[in-house]
């Protein structure tokens, strides 16, 4: 999956559940603009811990899959 789709997927499910950027950021022990910058598909900088994090904070888990 793409950066961009992973960063539409998190706001639009942060979203759906009427939470901030801040209260997802505390949900996951990481800060605002690293949720910010998820969702505006500037993570490839992180680490997949904090991208990770994020995401499970949602009830999403991320997963690699061997291309067939």
């Amino acid at each position: 999956m793409e950066i961009s789709k992973i960063g539409n997927l998190v706001r639009l499910e942060r979203q759906r559940r009427g939470l901030t950027q801040q209260t997802l950021a505390d949900m996951a022990s990481v800060s605002k603009g690293r949720v910010e910058a998820i969702e505006n598909g500037r993570c490839l900088d992180m680490g997949l811990g904090t991208v990770s994090a994020v995401i499970s904070a949602l009830g999403f888990h991320l997963c690699v899959h061997r291309p067939e």
